[in-house]
């Protein structure tokens, strides 16, 4: 028999969205982690067409509908009808007029356009947004696609991340001029080398990398997801002789399915609980064990450069200490079993790098940094944005430090990043 919560919510799913000429097929358990370390549990549920062939197959059949709910607060995260087909009541989905399809999104997520989200990209058949503070970009992002088929129906309908209402915002005008952000753009101005597969060689080029820069102009937050995990390391390995015995890699689960019972219970995620100090040094020890058993002969050669999670294990990060400012670097990630602190399998980037092995290397720069900046500063591009701020708890207005261009390190030229 099925449990009462779970029936209410199939329920609700088929009036709410009109599948009276559907009926559930299967449905699975997910559970994720927000922005702000919380935990959330998702109902995936695959509706076919009442006259769809019976299949136990993993196929869906075209018109089947996907949808994923909160199992918790009932919000609607996904709908994708397959192969752009409906057979949902169509009253109660928006036309793929512009202005409906964004009235359709106020009512389903409970946001207001304009001020929690705004379009960045449109299309006849397609509309994409980005999370927005009275029109201030936020990170990290949320983002909101609405689809429709030829006939104007809607068969697409996705909503990810976070979107900040005004009680999350620290508000104060920006106030990032050029005396406060060009010291740091100067800072960020790094060399680099891409692979110039024409050549076969490695190419320097100059390239300011993306920052926030904080309204004060004081301090800086990265612009790379920030996992709030992540517990930042610099630590070189050494050992005097390597140990016996061999690595054995296990088989991990990283599946993020779930049962019912946990949904039920609503468990916290475990990658919500914070590595401890206990932690972070056993598994430096373990980090050592591992790199003596599968790389006898690198003492001093591989650094540890950071430990998170990811689905209930903890990630040790390793690099190796000899610094390149190649674009794509050798990087070991080490999974350690949280439970008793086991290495069990590692993924190592060496396969990738293979393909450049043969590549020359790059030649000395002719251009010196403060030439390249120079170059670089009338394209630098400062935008306002409200980011998350782990320490303070809520959004700050910071200013998002980018240029889109960067300087043959070579020639002096300009070049388009995106281009290489």
């Amino acid at each position: 028999m099925m449990n009462g919560q779970l029936q209410n919510l199939i329920d609700h799913t088929r009036e709410k969205l009109g599948l009276n000429d559907y009926y559930l097929k299967r449905h699975h358990f997910f559970r994720e982690i927000t922005n702000f370390n919380e935990t959330e549990y998702i109902l995936n549920m695959e509706w076919f067409p009442n006259d769809s062939a019976q299949s136990d197959e993993d196929y869906n059949p075209p018109g089947s509908a996907v949808i994923d709910i909160n199992f918790h607060t009932k919000a609607l995260k996904r709908i994708i009808f397959v192969d752009d087909v409906s057979y949902a009541d169509s009253s109660l989905y928006p036309t793929s007029e512009k202005e409906n399809a964004i009235e359709w999104i106020e009512e389903v997520t409970g946001l207001t356009f304009g001020r929690q989200f705004l379009i960045v990209h449109e299309a006849d058949d397609m509309l994409s947004f980005g999370a927005a503070v009275d029109n201030i970009p936020v990170a990290p992002t949320g983002t909101i696609e609405i689809g429709f088929n030829d006939e104007g129906q809607l068969t697409l309908f996705t909503i990810d991340g976070d979107f900040p209402d005004e009680d999350q915002i620290q508000w104060e005008p920006f106030g990032l001029t050029s005396e406060k952000y060009e010291p740091l753009a100067n800072k960020q101005c790094k060399l680099i080398e891409v692979p110039d597969k024409d050549q076969e060689k490695w190419l320097p080029i100059y390239g300011i990398e993306e920052i926030f820069l904080v309204n004060d102009g004081e301090r800086t937050i990265p612009f790379e997801k920030d996992l709030s995990s992540f517990i930042q390391k610099d630590r070189i390995l050494k050992w005097d002789k390597p140990i016996e015995g061999e690595f054995t890699q296990q088989d991990i689960d990283l599946s993020i399915e779930v049962t019912l019972d946990q949904a039920l219970k609503n468990e916290q995620h475990p990658d919500t609980i914070p590595i401890t100090d206990t932690e972070v040094e056993t598994c430096e020890k373990e980090v050592l064990r591992f790199l003596q058993l599968e790389f006898p002969d690198e003492s001093g050669e591989w650094k540890l450069t950071g430990l998170y999670l990811e689905n209930g294990y903890i990630f040790a990060e390793l690099k190796p200490t000899k610094f390149t400012n190649r674009a794509f670097d050798r990087k070991i990630k080490l999974m350690i079993d949280r439970e008793n602190y086991h290495a069990v399998n590692y993924v190592d980037n060496d396969m990738l790098l293979d393909m450049f092995k043969h590549f020359k290397d790059a030649d000395e720069p002719a251009v010196s940094q403060e030439e390249a900046f120079k170059k670089l500063l009338e394209y630098v591009e400062v935008e306002p944005v409200y980011v998350y701020d782990h320490e303070q708890k809520n959004y700050i207005m910071c200013g998002k430090l980018d240029c889109p261009y960067g300087v043959n390190a070579i020639t002096g030229d300009i070049v388009l990043l995106s281009g290489l």
